[in-house]
């Protein structure tokens, strides 16, 4: 017999604890300066994830504090972020530590770092199997500090997944594209709609990881179940609704493409925006979910699944 543990937040009940950590994100600017989180004694060293980020604490640059609401939002998850403001003055130093002592990760922001490839790279080729990510868009203002902030809570749930309760069984992913197929087809309804292109890459598709890109598909057609139910307004952007609910990176431009669009049922649909699987990675390694969004019927329509090779 399982056992259920359930949490109360202000007014809200909830079982699930990633609810519960993105209340405490939010309320953590109330938080004492005083107050740090570490690991207790005896406990063995949190896993480190270096983030390459710009700014400073002067006013009008970045919120008051943001360095210690970035450190508060890894440590909920038990990781020690090392903050690196404005890396290119000293990135020779820096290069040296990715190379000699690569951390378990590192996070490069795109909005501030012109060239995050000059750390990426050779981070990467010290830990192979580390996890390296770019934090934000290469478009300076598009995204403001909820965002970002949002935004690290997603890769943080990528570093360091939250154990399974031991009284509970694991869930096995599914192991190959057959799975994957499968299971992503039973997405599709009224709301989430797969073109013909989108049917035949699920079949023997290069990505490498079926289970990844399933999650970012159920979770692209919950979001397309949210926005039919409520008509097509979803109280905001599509990417900031996608990250504050679902923990996904959604952009809606694409300067390596050309307004691409597809013909669906007499319509003329931009196939422009497209869910960020991975970011910062090798071509081969590198997924995207392209898509329409149907304004008159009210569905999200796919039409590429798989790397980053949209064309």
């Amino acid at each position: 017999m399982g056992s259920s543990l359930v949490l109360k937040n202000e007014d809200l009940w909830t079982e699930n604890l990633e609810e519960v950590e993105s209340a405490m994100v939010q309320k953590a600017r109330l938080i004492p300066s005083s107050l740090a989180l570490a690991p207790e004694p005896g406990q063995k060293p949190w896993p480190t994830v270096v983030a390459l980020l710009g700014g400073s604490d002067q006013p009008g640059d970045l919120p008051e504090g943001w360095k210690r609401l970035f450190r508060f939002t890894a440590a909920l998850r038990q990781v020690n972020l090392d903050i690196r403001p404005s890396p290119d003055s000293s990135r020779q130093y820096i290069l040296h530590d990715l190379r000699t002592k690569p951390p378990a990760g590192l996070l490069v922001w795109a909005d501030w770092v012109p060239a995050p490839e000059i750390y990426l790279l050779p981070f990467k080729a010290a830990r192979p199997d580390a996890y390296a990510e770019l934090l934000g868009t290469n478009t300076a203002g598009m995204m403001n500090f909820d965002d970002h902030l949002a935004e690290l809570q997603m890769h943080l749930r990528e570093v360091a997944p939250l154990a399974v309760p031991r009284d509970q069984p694991e869930l096995v992913g599914v192991q190959s594209w057959e799975d994957a197929a499968k299971e992503i087809r039973d997405l599709v309804g009224p709301h989430f709609f797969l073109t013909e292109r989108a049917h035949k890459m699920l079949n023997n598709n290069p990505y490498p990881m079926p289970q990844r890109m399933l999650s970012f598909a159920a979770k692209l057609a919950k979001i397309a179940e949210d926005f039919r139910q409520s008509s097509g307004n979803l109280g905001g952007r599509l990417s900031d609704y996608a990250m504050e609910q679902y923990g996904i990176e959604i952009a809606l431009f694409d300067s390596s493409l050309n307004s691409p669009s597809i013909s669906l049922d007499g319509i003329t649909l931009d196939t422009t925006p497209h869910v960020k699987v991975d970011d910062a990675k090798s071509p081969d390694k590198c997924g995207r979910i392209y898509f329409a969004i149907d304004k008159i019927n009210l569905r999200i329509v796919v039409d590429h699944i798989g790397l980053h090779n949209y064309a």
